[in-house]
């Protein structure tokens, strides 16, 4: 577990104040400040969710203890077989958990994703919700077929519709190959991540709401 000196070196290198500090970890300005102040004795957690912040922003917590900043990280992995679409829901669940950040997934299909994974799929996604992770999802104009709440969903033209599934969460941008064999390339950088996020939210800013059967817009 990280000291409460490389929490404070690390703001100090990162120039954050302890207000953007609860802001990128999810907790609250008081509970930084009683921290560092060692008013109290933190939570695992607590110093957890710190740590997860600081990390993202490029910070490496060397031995010592010491911090520095670390140089673009890229790293990618491969998940293949039938398990590959479960396994990455697995490592979804993990990234996010504890954060406030969301979950980002363009060229669904919910059918063909039921019809694949089944109960299993359905369980994971229960699990995620439950943990207050948030969704957006862009699926094709006119697919009325919602796991998730509707909410999350909104409806992109069928010309823009990849059907190529991607997922954007926390530094990681992930693929999900049909196959055969079916295959999750995931890569994790922070730029990257970012630039596909942006790409996200322009489409989804100009999506539409979906709406149920018998419904109109």
């Amino acid at each position: 577990m990280i000291s409460i000196e490389q929490i404070k070196a690390a703001r100090a290198l990162l120039d954050w104040t302890q207000e953007q500090l609860a802001k990128e970890s999810g907790l609250s300005k008081p509970s930084i400040n009683t921290l560092e102040r060692r008013l109290a004795n933190p939570k695992v957690e607590t110093i957890d969710s710190i740590q997860r912040a600081l990390e993202k922003a490029g910070v490496a917590f060397t031995d010592g203890p010491g911090v520095k900043l670390k140089s673009s990280v890229l790293k990618t992995q491969i998940l293949e077989g039938e398990d590959s679409l479960i396994r990455l829901n697995y490592d979804i669940a993990e990234t996010l958990k504890g954060t406030k950040e969301n979950l980002m997934i363009a060229g669904v299909s919910e059918e063909k994703y039921r019809n694949l994974g089944g109960g299993r799929v359905l369980d994971i996604i229960k699990k995620r919700l439950k943990m207050g992770i948030k969704t957006q999802i862009l699926s094709c104009e006119g697919d009325q077929d919602f796991i998730e709440p509707i909410e999350h969903y909104r409806w992109i033209p069928k010309a823009f519709f990849s059907r190529t599934p991607y997922y954007i969460y926390g530094n990681k941008y992930a693929i999900f190959l049909w196959g055969p064999p079916k295959k999750v390339v995931i890569i994790e950088n922070a730029e990257i991540a970012d630039s596909y996020r942006q790409q996200f939210l322009a489409h989804w800013n100009a999506a539409k709401k979906p709406t149920k059967k018998g419904e109109k817009n």
